[in-house]
């Protein structure tokens, strides 16, 4: 009997992200269960807010950052040791941690596996990982980088 039946690993591509994918996909192998690789581009509004000429984004840019981010994807899912990985690729305007939580309950996750640091922005270091800790409806693996991991 499989502890999980759909494990979902979100990366932003970070050394920590990388690992956690690893990780989350060894767990899939032993458990012999759907195993989702979740990418979400993070858009910020565009107009008269304080941070709208940091984040100006186009149609044009929009394509050619999920294009990189799919070929990151397709990057990662061949270093994986699990042939038949399931790869979603996202693309929202909302937070990182609100898009996980909801996709994890729309395709019935039952472990979520995340990194505490990644490639967050403007002081947000680890705040995705804690949100989806504290709010999941689901069980949560935080993978820690250790020396021997590194």
């Amino acid at each position: 009997m499989s502890v999980y039946k759909n494990i979902l690993v979100a990366t932003d591509f970070s050394d920590i992200n990388r690992l956690a994918v690893k990780r989350a996909s060894l767990l899939a192998k032993q458990n012999n269960c759907a195993f989702i690789l979740l990418h979400i581009i993070e858009h910020y509004p565009i107009g008269n807010g304080p941070l709208s000429s940091v984040f100006q984004n186009s149609a044009e840019t929009d394509n050619t950052v999920a294009q990189h981010a799919r070929s990151k994807l397709d990057e990662l899912r061949q270093t994986l040791d699990y042939q038949n990985v399931q790869t979603e690729l996202r693309i929202t305007s909302k937070s990182a941690r609100h898009e996980i939580l909801r996709f994890a309950k729309a395709h019935e996750v039952d472990l979520i596996v995340v990194a505490p640091h990644g490639q967050g922005i403007i002081g947000t270091l680890g705040s995705t990982a804690t949100g989806v800790l504290n709010n999941a409806s689901c069980d949560v693996l935080a993978v820690r980088q250790t020396d021997e991991a590194a």
